[in-house]
């Protein structure tokens, strides 16, 4: 009697564990924990010349994926905070992300008043699991001239209206909502780095009608110059095109003949630093850049000399900016 009793026991334990297993896989199968992530990559505009006319563009691809899914469909929204990319001294780089590809609808945000320009997404599940990939627009505005040189960031992790939603679905999306399926965040950085640049132009030197050179004739030219902030700038000239001609010892010839007229160029108005390419006692100007138009006058000279013969006198000189 002792021993059947001892036997029903050991059944009753046995059904019991092999309930707790059935009920922990049935467990197992029917609840999910659905996930889902948002991956892009960072933005980088590389080397942006302010001074150049029109936007920069450039177009990436976000990656939305989800796991663990009891939707046929998922629903995805993501939501970005305010743009602006900082630099030097906190200068900020005006900048926008689009969901279109004209460029008309700024990527919004379901916590403000842009929820209408939300990035979303439809991701179609199979297993549980499926991913898509969507396209984002990006500029930088032109017209910021006065952005000095130097490297720009924005770092995206998840603060301020910047945000990711998911909502599971079977024939018709579902909205998003700031409640619905939050999940972490986007992260990521765009970056761009402002390089130095220049343009010049220059106003012709006429040193007018002469006679008899028996003493200095003076005129000046100007050249214009714009150059990214803080760039720093050096601006040289050459020795023009003259035959044997030389930065320290010029000359213009005569058109249509070979005849030369002697003459220099100065940085200064006493015209006494002769300009050149910093070779056989000639020196280059140095300016730095502030992203808006600057001058620079050209001092020149024709010197005491033999009259040549009567003519047209020129010669083209080149100017050389590195900056």
């Amino acid at each position: 009697m002792t021993r059947a009793i001892v036997e029903r026991k050991r059944r009753s334990i046995r059904c019991i564990v092999s309930c707790l297993l059935a009920l922990l896989l049935t467990a197992g199968t029917v609840a999910r924990a659905q996930t889902c992530t948002f991956s892009i990559p960072n933005p980088d505009f590389g080397n942006v010349d302010v001074l150049a006319a029109g936007p920069v563009d450039l177009t990436t691809q976000a990656t939305i994926s989800c796991t663990g899914a009891s939707t046929p469909y998922i629903h995805a929204c993501v939501s970005l905070g305010s743009r602006g990319m900082t630099g030097p001294g906190g200068v900020k780089l005006n900048y926008d992300m689009y969901i279109d590809a004209a460029r008309t609808r700024p990527w919004g945000s379901l916590w403000d008043s842009t929820a209408n320009n939300v990035l979303t997404a439809e991701i179609p599940m199979s297993g549980g699991a499926g991913s898509t990939s969507v396209p984002v627009y990006v500029r930088i505005f032109d017209g910021q001239t006065d952005l000095p040189v130097g490297a720009y960031s924005q770092g995206f992790l998840g603060a301020g209206y910047t945000g990711f939603n998911v909502v599971g679905y079977t024939s018709a999306p579902t909205a998003c909502t700031t409640g619905s399926g939050p999940q972490t965040p986007p992260s990521f950085t765009t970056r761009a780095t402002v390089i130095a640049g220049c343009s010049v132009s220059a106003s012709n030197i006429d040193f007018g009608q002469m006679g008899v050179i028996g003493q200095a004739v003076n005129a000046t030219g100007v050249l214009t110059l714009t150059c990214t902030k803080s760039a720093t700038v050096t601006i040289a000239l050459d020795a023009g095109v003259s035959v044997g001609a030389k930065v320290a010892s010029r000359a213009m010839t005569r058109m249509g003949g070979t005849e030369l007229l002697q003459y220099q160029l100065y940085r200064d108005a006493a015209r006494t630093q002769r300009w050149g390419d910093g070779s056989q006692g000639t020196s280059t100007l140095s300016l730095t850049g502030a992203g808006a138009a600057q001058t620079a006058t050209v001092y020149g000279s024709v010197p005491a000399q033999n009259m040549p013969p009567p003519g047209t006198y020129n010669d083209t000189i080149t100017v050389t900016v590195t900056f």
